[in-house]
Parts: structure tokens; sequence; C-alpha cells
């Protein structure tokens, strides 16, 4: 009867443990993304904004996709730089300095990584 309740117990706490890891995976995300966005401190006014412009990133981005590369370049650079122009209009001199702070380290990250390819 104790080897029972031994058993009984055992699996009790794998499920347990089990339950917490899957927990532990769905608040996974991109982090340095949520630290951008906490380093910036957007006001109220400008959080719709800069939603929005990221809404329109990802859309650009996904369109990117279909193309090929020449397409590519020749759609990016405008989209780009009028992006910029939008975001200089947006931010503060502050918000802007860490904004390119934070492209610089995720351009040095894309280059780490098609390097090790």
């Amino acid at each position: 009867m104790n080897k029972i309740w031994i058993l009984l117990l055992a699996a009790v706490l794998s499920f347990n443990a089990q339950a917490v890891d899957k927990k532990a995976k769905k608040q996974k995300g991109n982090t340095a993304y949520t630290k951008l966005i906490a380093e910036l401190k957007l006001s109220d006014d400008q959080k719709p904004t800069f939603q929005a412009l990221q809404k329109e990133q990802k859309e650009f981005m996904a369109e990117q996709k279909k193309r090929s590369a020449e397409e590519k370049k020749t759609a990016g650079k405008p989209f780009w730089k009028a992006r910029t122009a939008k975001l200089k209009e947006l931010f503060t001199e502050d918000q802007m300095s860490v904004w390119k702070a934070y492209q610089a380290k995720q351009k040095a990250a894309r280059e780490k990584k098609a390097q090790e390819k």
C-alpha cells in the first residue's frame, strides 16, 4: 500500500513540474524588444503612432519575403528612409539615441549570425 502512495505522489509531483515548465516557456518572447520599449519611455501620445509604424514595418517585411533580391533593394530604400524620417519626428533626441543604439546592436547580431553560417 505504501508503494502505491509513493508512486501516486511521484506522479503528481512530476505533472506539477511539467506544468511549471510550460508556463516558463510561454513567457518567452523578444526580451530585447520589450526592454527597448521600456527604455524608450514612450508617452501616451507616442505609443499608438509607434505601434502603427511597427505594424507597417511588419507588413512591409512580409511583402519583402515574396520579392527577389533586386526588388527588395529598390523597394527597401525608400521605405526605410521614410520610416527613419517618421521616427525622427516621433522620438525625442534621447529616444532616438536609444533607438539607434538598439539598431546598431541588432545589426551587429545579424552580421555575427551571417558569419557563423
